[in-house]
């Protein structure tokens, strides 16, 4: 019975070459289409994407608390109002007012910046919560990302034009975590030596 239905099909392949591989494999039970492969990856990014970007929200929702704790105002409403209008496919414009707002940030901190007043470490504190769990989340990406650059690698170009934020985020979720994770580390130690009581959750990725 086996010979006969390989007969079948070599008979299939012979007289319609139009054929495909994935096609024949279907029929004897064994590959998966592209088709579907497609729809793996596209999935994996909309996820590794969407995640990206919520860890990205909460660093911006921490850059406006930092910010007008240290009294950079514009800074603050800058990055609230980022954090309301951003969607997936803006995931590059994220990551650069988050490099923006995390720079005045530093700035504000090197420059002799102080907290006036009690309600000023309060939003302080608030802000570095923020910024640890934005942190946390994306170290929580490593393997997602890993997994979707596993996939990328056997991605038609067809495929791959489709990929582009997904690949964006592979490629620059690495930097993201360096750098945030640096400027938590100097937030804290900031906070640290002007009276703030640090949140231990703040310090839990450090």
């Amino acid at each position: 019975m086996k010979k006969n239905v390989l007969a079948v099909v070599a008979v299939i392949a012979l007289a319609a070459p139009a054929v495909s591989m994935a096609q024949l494999g279907g029929l004897l039970g064994g590959v998966k289409s592209s088709s579907n492969s497609g729809a793996d990856l596209s999935g994996s990014q909309d996820s590794l994407v969407r995640n990206y970007m919520g860890a990205g929200k909460d660093v911006l929702t921490a850059n406006g608390h930092l910010a007008d704790a240290l009294g950079i105002k514009a800074q603050a409403v800058n990055a609230a109002a980022t954090a309301d209008s951003l969607s997936a496919k803006d995931v590059e414009a994220q990551d650069k007012a988050i490099s923006a707002d995390a720079a005045a940030v530093a700035e504000a901190l090197k420059g002799g910046a102080a907290l006036k007043d009690g309600e000023a470490k309060a939003k302080y504190a608030k802000g570095l919560l923020s910024l640890a769990s934005g942190v946390k989340k994306y170290l929580g990406l490593r393997n997602d990302a890993q997994g979707f650059a596993k996939g990328m690698s056997s991605a038609s170009p067809l495929q791959m034009a489709k990929l582009q934020s997904g690949a964006y985020v592979v490629k620059n979720l690495p930097t993201s975590i360096t750098n945030l994770t640096s400027v938590l580390k100097s937030a804290v130690e900031f906070g640290k030596s002007n009276g703030v009581e640090i949140p231990a959750d703040a310090t839990s990725v450090l």
